[in-house]
């Protein structure tokens, strides 16, 4: 999900009922996974993850100061975080940034919560790249001369969850889950 400064309309309606039918997963059925395996070594997570995850709670007050919804929680990178994408390279998240981590809707946390281990880090890249330039109002700005389309920075996500031993089916909920919810800011990433 994006972070808080991004605009981002956050609140479309998505059918996600539909999205889990289609997938062939009945609502409010599907077993929980309660233990993740990685799915790669730890030598090939941190070559992928290679600088601490540190964050800090934004409290509900600073939230709304700021005009955020506080229907979620807000966490602020506390030092430079890093992916490295083996498509795009490396994809830096500065000190200072906001994020929500992923807004996974509650109908879906059978599948897969806000901050399971299969998405926690991947989100941080995801949001970074859903960040408006302040020149431009763009998006998906994975260095200053780089742009992706809104369909390669959801392979970002999905691609990083592939690291943090997320299955194929999940993956492409993720991904078909977050085409569908931003299709209408398409037109702000890279055509």
């Amino acid at each position: 999900m994006p972070a808080p400064n991004s605009i981002i309309p956050s609140s479309e309606p998505v059918d996600f009922v539909m999205a889990i039918s289609r997938a062939r997963v009945p609502p409010g059925r599907a077993r929980a996974v309660r233990a993740y395996k990685p799915s790669v070594s730890e030598t090939e997570f941190k070559k992928r993850f290679p600088l601490p995850y540190r964050v800090e709670a934004v409290t509900i007050y600073e939230a709304a100061r700021q005009g955020w919804a506080t229907d979620r929680s807000y966490w602020q990178f506390l030092d430079p975080f890093r992916y490295v994408s083996p498509k795009w390279g490396p994809i830096e998240i500065p000190k200072g940034f906001y994020t929500d981590f992923a807004s996974v809707p509650p109908a879906l946390h059978s599948i897969i919560d806000d901050d399971s281990p299969i998405i926690l880090f991947p989100s941080a890249p995801h949001d970074f790249l859903f960040t408006k330039r302040d020149e431009d109002g763009t998006r998906g700005w994975i260095s200053k001369a780089k742009q992706l389309t809104l369909t390669e920075v959801n392979r970002v996500l999905t691609e990083a969850m592939s690291f943090c031993g997320a299955n194929l089916f999940t993956r492409e909920l993720v991904f078909n889950a977050v085409e569908l919810a931003n299709e209408g800011i398409r037109d702000e990433f890279a055509p």
